[in-house]
């Protein structure tokens, strides 16, 4: 169920952010860089927006704090932003982005 919930919250924030970051960030014409840098880093907000709630509502779901749900989403979003952004931009999209490219050749993808 939590991985069903998670990807339903992955999908939903990629089509949003890639609407977001073409209807204001970028045009197809940029240079790749440009549209991988708007795309991710878009994402990225919105996963730690996210997934900072997620996190405070766990919190609150095993100690019964709910009251302090929006003290600990507000404080989580710094720190979850911090560690998610320069992963994303150094690790995994490059990782991703490679391993993809090799499965799936320029050309051979829709």
């Amino acid at each position: 169920m939590l991985s069903i919930c998670i990807n339903s919250k992955s999908e939903f924030v990629q089509f949003h952010e890639r609407a977001f970051a073409f209807c204001f960030l970028v045009s197809p014409q940029d240079k790749p860089l440009k549209k991988i840098l708007a795309i991710s880093g878009g994402m990225v907000v919105c996963m730690v927006i996210l997934m900072s709630l997620y996190g405070a509502c766990e919190m609150a779901f095993h100690t019964g704090l709910w009251s302090q749900v929006p003290v600990m989403w507000v404080k989580n979003i710094p720190y979850n932003f911090i560690m998610a952004l320069p992963f994303q931009f150094l690790i995994a999209g490059p990782l991703v982005r490679k391993r993809f490219r090799t499965l799936f050749p320029v050309g051979t993808v829709l």
